[in-house]
């Protein structure tokens, strides 16, 4: 859909909502257009249609914007941008996709590093080297990976924050205090990540003694790289069009 198009039916929708949530509605118009985002004009007329939609669907239901998003639009408005900026799922449809991509690809490179270590096992001389894998170390790769995705998302992404911050801001003013300015590393945080890790850990080495192993060669972890490197393509490589 064009920009043009997105406008006029964005503002089609603006007129069915009430008062109330044209108002609302309004501020989130004043926040993508007025260039406060560093979006894209075409992303921010997409993000604007699609809250247009909402605002209207929701109203049918009598819960007003204010219900939905909360008392301050241009706050909610820079949280989704930034989301949208960064790649982060909002919808349940798009956590799902990101949270099963995670421990997809990372189980895909997994049979990656199999398949190499058995044909070169048998390309220097020996024999073709087949692999025992336990039904539990598989789930604990998976965790860890979504664990491991999250820190670094997290922590990058504060570090980055805290960087902009000092570069935009300049020096400090007199007067003000020295520990203002958003915090880059959270220690509660990352101890919680740590923990969830080791937690992953200890669950899968016991889950070790119970569950099922299986023993595959190269060739069947080919197969497997290529159905998974195959369905990260088609499933999880797709972009939308807008």
């Amino acid at each position: 859909m064009y920009i043009h198009e997105m406008i006029g039916e964005t503002k089609r929708l603006r007129q069915q909502m009430t008062p109330e949530n044209e108002a609302y509605f309004g501020e989130m118009v004043l926040y993508f257009r007025s260039g406060a985002s560093s979006l894209s004009e075409a992303k921010g007329e997409e993000i604007l249609l699609d809250l247009a939609r909402q605002i209207v669907k929701n109203q049918a239901k009598g819960v007003t914007a204010e219900d939905r998003f909360g008392a301050d639009p241009k706050a909610y408005c820079a949280e989704l941008a930034e989301d949208v900026q960064t790649r982060k799922p909002r919808t349940l449809k798009d956590k799902i996709k990101y949270y099963t991509m995670i421990p997809w690809v990372a189980l895909t490179w997994v049979f990656f590093i199999y398949m190499i270590t058995g044909f070169l096992s048998k390309w220097f001389g020996g024999e073709l080297e087949y692999t025992q894998i336990s039904s539990s170390s598989l789930l604990m790769i998976a965790g860890l990976s979504i664990v491991l995705i999250e820190l670094v998302t997290r922590f990058l992404d504060n570090s980055n924050k805290s960087t902009e911050s000092k570069v935009d801001s300049g020096p400090p003013r007199a007067g003000a205090p020295t520990g203002a300015g958003p915090r880059g590393f959270n220690l509660r945080a990352f101890g919680t990540y740590i923990a969830v890790a080791a937690a992953l850990i200890i669950v899968g080495t016991l889950l070790n003694r119970i569950m099922p192993a299986f023993t595959v060669s190269p060739w069947d972890s080919l197969i497997l790289f290529a159905v998974g490197l195959a369905g990260q393509i088609f499933f999880f490589g797709r972009r939308s069009k807008n």
